[in-house]
């Protein structure tokens, strides 16, 4: 495994190699330019040399030569013959000979040249007097690039096993050279030959050499401590890398082995880091949520999406929520995340992002969810019981009332009969049978009373369970029977009925719903009043549940107070009335039974009344079937 410890390592050895090639490279260009510079002035010593040669040279030339005293030094020059006057006698009798120019710089040259470390010079041309005055190879190329013009050669030479910096330039035919060389054809103007300079190189070279090596001694100086700099670096880089990899190391087992999915967006929103278990929980790798930070947002459920995008708005105004949601897997799975976030900070308090910790919680939304469903069904059982007690307690207190009306009520015709009977065995006893009829009509009236309340009472027994099975009811059908079934009556009265045609259908036990419209129908009827016009209307009307059926009329009304008590066992408002006051109560049980509701709105005495009462519209339950 390749850590940091060993990439410092590694990039120290790199960096010490370019750092001592550098050096050398810098080493190199100093002795390349203290090269350059030696010849620079050995070849500046060589122009000042031909210059200064040149100038007395020049000097002569002007003067025609100079008389010097005849020796074996300097013996009459024979190539000067043809010269009047090369030789002269002194007023003194001294002999002296004519020193051209050219003869003058050889004997100049030809003492540098006993001399071991002076510039060393030689006149020469390709066409020369003398023959020692024959150019070298060196000299010749020279002189045959002065005629193409080039007014300069210079270059570094071995001469006798010794360096010189050998410069020449050429020599320009001028008037006073014809003076002796007119006879070798030159012209003035003319290249008539060239002076070479030959500097030696050593003592500079010995200088340069001094240079050289201090050079060297700095050079090294500064690649030791370069490389004792770089050293002592990786050493330092080494141990903050060891310290640094420790601290990776426990907050990568912290933050690599959580069982949950944890991740850091930074302000841009793009992932600084996302847990490897993201695979784990999502199908998808880290390496996926780093180059597509939207990938998150597109595996959010699309149902629960909008509660995400805006819990990740709150979360970078550093207002977060923890959020469940719902996340689709790259294999299509559905789980549930249980999400919370923060806003996190750098060192300096900056805003960086936030930090996201993300727990499957798929089972134990499961879990929640059986739990949530048993609740329910115990808080409808719970309901049921409650409303089965509830029940019970109305249908005991309503026994109660029951029981207490029934035994007053059916005690009425007992006691009638009771009385009358005993009348009967006076009225025989006594052999009055002018009153025995009569005493026998009212007992078989109170027996007939009796058996009315008693066939109300079965019928009313009957209602908590189902007779016919339910079916879908068409009202106006079932209306028209009921009125078709009253026929007699309403003609009988003289009442206008109206049906309002289109009622909805509804489900239900028809003949029970049958019975509720005739009795509702026979009230009516029955509580006409004296109205000149009875009229009743049967129609329907839009309620918040759903339709409501009225049957209204125009007779004697209900006052206010007795709204509810209509509906009581054998209550009757006017007691003149005939009938055993138990039909409103059987109409209501009815409409109970079916899921509905039966209730009477009047506005007072004389001012009719409208009986309402709703059905369902579906089957019933199949609990409530008996």
């Amino acid at each position: 495994m390749v850590t940091q410890f060993h990439k410092i390592r590694r990039f120290a050895l790199v960096l010490v190699l370019f750092w001592s090639a550098g050096i050398a490279f810098s080493f190199y260009w100093f002795y390349r330019g203290e090269q350059q510079t030696v010849l620079a002035i050995a070849r500046a010593e060589a122009r000042a040399t031909f210059e200064k040669d040149t100038l007395y040279r020049r000097w002569a030339t002007l003067h025609g030569g100079v008389y010097v005293p005849a020796s074996d030094l300097s013996p009459p020059n024979p190539y000067l013959n043809h010269i009047p006057e090369r030789d002269v006698t002194t007023p003194s009798g001294k002999e002296l000979t004519l020193v051209n120019p050219a003869y003058m710089t050889r004997q100049v040259f030809e003492l540098a040249d006993s001399q071991k470390n002076l510039v060393r010079g030689h006149i020469t041309s390709l066409k020369p007097i003398r023959p020692e005055n024959l150019p070298d190879p060196w000299e010749a190329k020279a002189l045959k690039l002065f005629e193409t013009g080039v007014t300069e050669v210079s270059e570094v030479q071995e001469m006798g096993g010794r360096s010189y910096m050998r410069l020449m330039r050429p020599f320009v035919t001028e008037p006073p050279c014809l003076k002796c060389h007119a006879a070798q054809g030159y012209r003035v103007g003319d290249i008539r030959g060239g002076v070479s300079a030959s500097v030696p190189l050593e003592v500079d070279a010995a200088v340069m050499g001094d240079v050289i090596t201090g050079a060297a001694a700095s050079h090294g100086f500064i690649w030791l401590l370069g490389v004792g700099l770089i050293g002592t670096g990786a050493r330092v880089l080494s141990r903050s890398s060891r310290v640094i990899e420790e601290r990776e190391e426990r907050y990568r087992t912290v933050a690599d082995y959580t069982e949950g999915w944890e991740y850091w967006q930074g302000p841009d929103h793009a992932f600084r880091y996302v847990s490897p278990s993201c695979l784990e929980l999502s199908g998808y790798s880290r390496e996926e949520f780093y180059s597509d930070p939207e990938l998150l947002h597109r595996i959010v459920h699309p149902e629960d999406l909008p509660h995400y995008q805006s819990h990740v708005r709150e979360s970078f105004r550093g207002t977060p929520k923890p959020l469940d949601f719902r996340i689709i897997r790259k294999d299509g799975e559905v789980r549930w995340i249980a999400h919370v976030c923060r806003l996190v900070y750098t060192s300096s308090g900056a805003e960086n992002g936030i930090r996201g910790s993300n727990r499957d919680i798929t089972d134990r939304k499961i879990a929640s969810q059986a739990l949530l469903e048993q609740a329910e069904l115990l808080e409808k059982e719970v309901r049921e019981r409650v409303e089965r007690e509830t029940e019970l307690e109305a249908k005991n207190a309503e026994l109660e009332r029951f029981t207490y009306t029934v035994s007053h009520d059916l005690k009425s015709p007992l006691i009638t009969i009771k009385g009358f009977a005993g009348a009967v065995l006076k009225d025989i006893e006594g052999g009055n049978l002018q009153r025995l009829d009569g005493d026998v009509r009212r007992i078989m009236g109170a027996a007939d009373k009796m058996s009315a309340l008693l066939g109300d009472l079965l019928e009313l027994s009957r209602i908590g369970r189902i007779v016919n099975a339910p079916s879908l009811i068409d009202m106006n059908h079932l209306a028209g029977d009921v009125l078709g079934q009253l026929s007699g009556p309403i003609q009988q009265a003289g009442v206008e009925v109206v049906l309002q045609p289109d009622l909805p259908r509804v489900w239900g036990d028809q003949p029970r719903i049958g019975e509720v419209l005739q009795n509702l129908v026979e009230n009516a009827i029955k509580y006409r009043g004296e109205q000149q016009k009875p009229r009743i209307d049967i129609g329907v009307r839009e309620g918040a549940d759903g339709p409501v059926f009225t049957v209204r009329d125009n007779g004697v009304g209900v006052a206010a107070q007795y709204h509810e008590t209509i509906f009581g066992l054998f209550n009757q408002l006017d007691a003149r009335s005939e009938g055993t006051g138990i039909g409103l109560a059987l109409a209501r049980r009815i409409v109970e039974f079916h899921g509905g509701k039966l209730w009477v709105e009047s506005e007072g005495v004389g001012q009719g009344s409208t009986f309402c009462f709703t059905l369902g519209t579906r089957p019933p339950e199949p609990n409530k079937q008996g």
